[in-house]
């Protein structure tokens, strides 16, 4: 009996200090921080650029060895222009690309080793085209091929049953009415009234 109750708490023991797995967060970054952001607010006209990241992937399964993901964005809103995949993955899919019209980004890419912690992905230039409030999503890649790992470990572990996408908003407003002007518009409004008052 003894025997048994000493073998039940060893291995109880062994159960909670085993290391848990952390989720791979993935995400954007408007600021240049490397840290989650969820909302951003641009001016019509601007052109602006959004960081994409993975955080949180441990070494339980020797890192993520590759990546894919689907952007999507309002693209009455804003235009996509251009990307570029972090140095760190220099095996971009060949697939990878932007369709304005369907309001999408696809990009695929992998490394020759893993890699561990807050990782950066890739870097995504946009330009606002309206005033508005829109999504930027985050979606696995080709979810539909159960064949397909989108995000993939470098023991073979895939990480597409957990990993969590963290969406964000974008708010693109009027251009602002330089102070100048507004001097000048209130300068002139007020010799009108003192026109108007004076009978002139």
């Amino acid at each position: 009996m003894i025997n048994k109750l000493a073998g039940g708490l060893m291995l109880l023991g062994l159960l909670t200090t085993a290391p848990v797995q952390a989720i791979p967060v993935v995400y954007f970054d408007f600021d240049g921080d490397s840290l989650m952001d969820n909302s951003a607010s641009f001016m019509l006209g601007d052109s602006f650029s959004v960081g994409l990241y993975a955080s949180d992937v441990d070494s339980s399964h020797q890192g993520l060895l590759s990546w894919g993901t689907e952007i999507g964005f309002d693209s009455t809103l804003v235009s996509a222009t251009a990307y570029t995949i972090d140095s760190r993955w220099p095996l971009a899919g060949i697939n990878n690309g932007i369709d304005n019209g369907a309001g999408s980004i696809e990009l695929l890419s992998s490394s020759f080793v893993g890699h561990t912690g807050t990782i950066k992905l890739a870097d995504i230039q946009f330009e606002t085209l309206a005033i508005g409030t829109g999504a930027l999503s985050l979606s696995e890649l080709f979810s539909g091929n159960l064949s397909f790992d989108g995000f993939a470990a470098a023991d073979g572990y895939s990480y597409d049953a957990e990993v969590v996408f963290n969406n964000a908003s974008i708010n693109v407003s009027a251009v602002p009415i330089p102070g100048s002007l507004i001097l000048l518009l209130s300068g002139a409004a007020g010799l009108l009234c003192f026109r108007r008052h004076s009978g002139t």
